[in-house]
C-alpha cells in the first residue's frame, strides 16, 4: 500500500511525470533506511541537480520513512541528478524546518553541529573518470570488484563484515558500524581510517574518496536513479541498489 492515498504525493497531487506506485526503488530504499536509522529518528533527504530549481537543490527532514520514500520517488520523477540522505541521524528539532516534506532551494541544510549520534563510516569507491559523467560498465564493474576485495582484506585483518555494500550507480559504497565516538570525532578516527584505506587500496581505475569523513555527510539513497551527464549507451544512468546486507554482525574491528 503506498504511503499516500491512491499513489499521490504529500500535497495530494500525483507525482510529476505521471509516475505511480508501486515504485521499483522502494524495497532497497526502505531496507537501507531500516539499517542505518532507528524508527522515529530524523533524517534529511537532499536531491541535487533538480531541473528548474534555483541552485538545483531540494531537501527536507523526515521522521516518517514511508513519507521519505514517497518524497524520493517524487524527486526521481522530477529527474533529480542524485538523491541522498544524511549518513547519521540529525537533531530532531530540525524536523520543524520542513516536517516530512521537501522544499526547493532550501535556505539551510544539515551541518556537522546538527549531528547528535555518529553511527556510521562509509567507504566511497569512485571509478576514475572525468567529472560530470556516468561510469562505463567496465569502470563500474571495477569499483564493485574493489569493494569485494576491501571487504575480504579487512575481514582478514579482524574486521567484521560491512553492514551493507551498495552499488552507488557509478561506483560502490561499504558501510561500517562505528563504536560510540564523539560526533565531532576530534581525534580524527574516521578521517585517518579513510586516508589509510586510500593509501592501501587506491588503483589506476578506482580510488577511495578521502573527503567523506565528516559527520553530516550525505550518501546515495539506494533504489534511486543516478543521473550524471547524459544517458548514453557507453555511460548509462543506473539505479543505485543494495548488493549485500544487512549483515547480522556489525562491522569494524572485531
Amino acid at each position: 500500500m503506498p504511503p499516500y492515498p491512491h499513489g499521490h504525493g504529500p500535497t495530494g497531487t500525483p507525482p510529476p511525470g505521471g509516475s505511480s506506485w508501486p515504485w521499483e526503488g522502494e524495497p532497497d530504499a526502505r531496507r537501507f533506511l531500516a539499517t542505518l536509522f532507528l524508527p522515529g529518528e530524523v533524517v534529511e533527504i537532499r536531491a541535487v541537480d533538480v531541473p528548474r530549481v534555483r541552485g538545483g537543490v531540494a531537501a527536507g527532514y523526515f521522521d516518517d520513512f514511508s513519507r521519505l520514500i514517497a518524497a524520493a520517488h517524487d524527486l526521481e520523477a522530477r529527474r533529480a541528478g542524485g538523491i541522498y540522505v544524511t549518513l547519521n541521524p540529525v537533531n530532531p528539532v530540525l524536523l520543524a524546518r520542513t516536517a516530512n516534506r521537501v522544499e526547493d532551494a532550501p535556505k539551510r541544510t544539515t551541518n556537522d553541529k546538527d549531528i547528535l549520534v555518529r553511527r556510521w563510516m562509509f567507504v566511497d569507491l569512485d571509478a576514475i573518470r572525468p567529472a560530470g559523467i556516468s561510469s562505463t560498465d567496465a569502470e563500474h564493474g571495477k569499483a564493485l570488484e574493489a569493494a569485494a576485495r576491501i571487504k575480504a582484506s579487512l575481514m582478514a585483518c579482524g574486521w567484521g563484515p560491512p553492514a551493507l555494500i551498495v552499488d552507488s550507480g557509478n561506483g560502490a559504497h561499504l558501510y561500517y558500524r562505528l563504536p560510540d565516538i564523539d560526533p565531532a570525532d576530534k581525534k580524527g578516527v574516521v578521517e585517518k581510517t579513510l586516508k589509510g584505506f586510500a593509501l592501501r587500496f587506491d588503483s589506476d581505475s578506482v580510488e577511495v574518496d578521502e573527503k567523506v569523513f565528516n559527520a553530516s555527510r550525505i550518501t546515495k539513497l539506494p533504489g534511486t536513479m543516478v543521473r550524471k551527464g547524459d544517458d548514453v549507451a557507453e555511460r548509462p544512468h543506473r539505479r543505485a541498489r543494495i548488493v549485500e546486507g544487512p549483515a547480522a554482525a556489525e562491522g569494524g574491528p572485531a
